[in-house]
């Protein structure tokens, strides 16, 4: 008899050996003196704010547009948004599989002119890139929405 190792659940064992049901409760949101927080040093956090992403570019003229846009793109992609200010927003993505919680800040910089992102796992270790792919996606979004709104716009 041979033995055939099952990938799967070598998977399935480091993925839970690097769970840590502490974090879950540990999780706190907001800004901090005015910006996003910290990633930790684990690679299963993204943030525009360290350059670890582009932020999202406003546009010159509307940029509440675009922020409203935002919150609407994040619903669209299965977000569910927690907490919303004129400059800070809270939403809650859920892994269909094992149910865990990821975190999407967002934090508009008028003077900057972006949107700062932050996507953050709330448990693990890894997450396969799995925020960094969320918070792409949603820049590509936003990128042909307010594309398109600017043609239709200007060609009126």
């Amino acid at each position: 008899m041979t033995y055939k190792p099952n990938i799967s659940a070598a998977f399935i064992c480091i993925f839970f050996l690097s769970f840590n049901p502490s974090q879950a409760s540990e999780y706190t949101s907001g800004l901090i003196e005015g910006k996003l927080r910290k990633c930790p040093d684990s690679p299963n956090c993204v943030s525009s704010e360290a350059l670890m992403i582009a932020p999202i570019k406003l546009p010159d003229t509307e940029p509440e547009l675009a922020w409203s846009l935002l919150q609407q793109v994040i619903n669209e992609q299965g977000g569910e948004i927690q907490e919303k200010s004129a400059d800070y927003l809270l939403a809650t993505f859920t892994s269909a599989i094992f149910g865990f919680s990821d975190d999407v800040e967002a934090r508009i910089d008028l003077k900057s002119k972006v949107i700062h992102l932050r996507s953050a796992s709330r448990v693990g270790y890894y997450d396969f890139g799995t925020n960094r792919r969320r918070l792409q996606e949603i820049i590509k979004i936003m990128q042909l929405k307010l594309y398109q709104y600017r043609e239709e716009n200007t060609h009126k």
